[in-house]
């Protein structure tokens, strides 16, 4: 397993409520995506399932685990393809954490991507978490706390997970198999933003260039190159990761907002922030909307260039 940065802290909370007794039977991991928050979860089930309740790594239970094979663990995620968690998956969850422990005294569930279920799959969890069986505990990550209902939250252990320094960053990704290439770590470093997992793309390197293609194209927004912009997006918006595209966008233009603003110059600011928010919004934009996303990545370059360019005659 790999190892586990920036999440020390709930490590320890986690540890002292195992060791006192009083461990919660649901634990919510809620931060931004990309931060960890599954690796931390299955750590966490490693200080469950551990013979010394240590995540000592070489016990067979802790060997078990890493193979993805203990009988008292289930993992339950978005199924590739699907909008959302369904009821179904939801009752399978509920009827595991229901039977005995075939090696352990303890059924653990890691449920990732929570905030995905459905209404009628939330309403079936909240009941197992309102009458939890002995011996049950249900580990779920979440990037989006505000999308499950108030019910559920308020039967859980609430853990807030904060995205990671740079350091740990660079860290989490030179431990990556395959490793980013030396030559855009620093690139992605920078595009993580405290979330590794979100350019665990640049691994590959065609998309790497692309991203550092990119770059150079928006350097100055206002002066791009219309023409060249158009044939990037054409040659790579299917391929890279549009959250990244966005994201690189975004710190190219944030320097033109920090600057001072006059009183002239402020509807001018007020268009460029609007400009920079339909840019930050388009990659969900595209799948809520079914857009085309190279025509749609054009028109919110264009409405920035235009923008900047008004801030630059006020």
């Amino acid at each position: 397993m790999n190892r586990l940065y920036g999440h020390d802290a709930t490590l320890s909370r986690f540890s002292e409520s195992l060791e006192a007794g009083n461990l919660h039977h649901a634990w919510l991991l809620y931060g931004m995506k990309g931060i960890g928050k599954h690796i931390l979860a299955e750590k966490l089930a490693g200080l469950l399932m551990c013979e010394s309740q240590s995540g000592c790594g070489a016990c067979h239970a802790c060997k078990m685990l890493a193979a993805g094979s203990h009988p008292d663990v289930f993992r339950l995620g978005l199924i590739e393809g699907k909008r959302d968690l369904n009821i179904e998956q939801v009752r399978s969850v509920l009827s595991f954490l229901s039977l005995s422990g075939a090696e352990s005294g303890r059924r653990v569930v890691i449920l990732d991507d929570a905030e995905r279920m459905n209404n009628q799959a939330a309403n079936a969890l909240l009941k197992g978490l309102e009458e939890p069986s002995a011996g049950s505990v249900l580990l779920m990550a979440c990037s989006d706390l505000e999308r499950l209902p108030a019910t559920i939250r308020s039967r859980c252990m609430l853990q807030q997970c904060s995205p990671l320094t740079d350091t740990d960053v660079r860290a989490v990704l030179q431990q990556q198999a395959p490793p980013i290439d030396q030559q855009y770590l620093d690139l992605a470093v920078s595009l993580a933003d405290g979330c590794p997992g979100v350019v665990s793309g640049l691994q590959d390197e065609s998309i790497a260039r692309a991203l550092q293609e990119w770059q150079s194209l928006i350097a100055d927004p206002a002066g791009a190159d219309v023409g060249k912009i158009e044939a990037w997006i054409r040659a790579h918006v299917k391929t890279v990761p549009h959250l990244l595209i966005a994201r690189m966008l975004a710190m190219a233009v944030y320097p033109a907002l920090q600057q001072p603003c006059t009183a002239s110059a402020f509807e001018s600011r007020e268009l460029l922030q609007k400009a920079l928010h339909e840019c930050i919004c388009w990659p969900g934009d595209v799948v809520r909307h079914s857009l085309r996303a190279g025509p749609a990545l054009l028109a919110c370059m264009l409405q920035l260039r235009t923008a900047l360019r008004a801030m630059k005659t006020t």
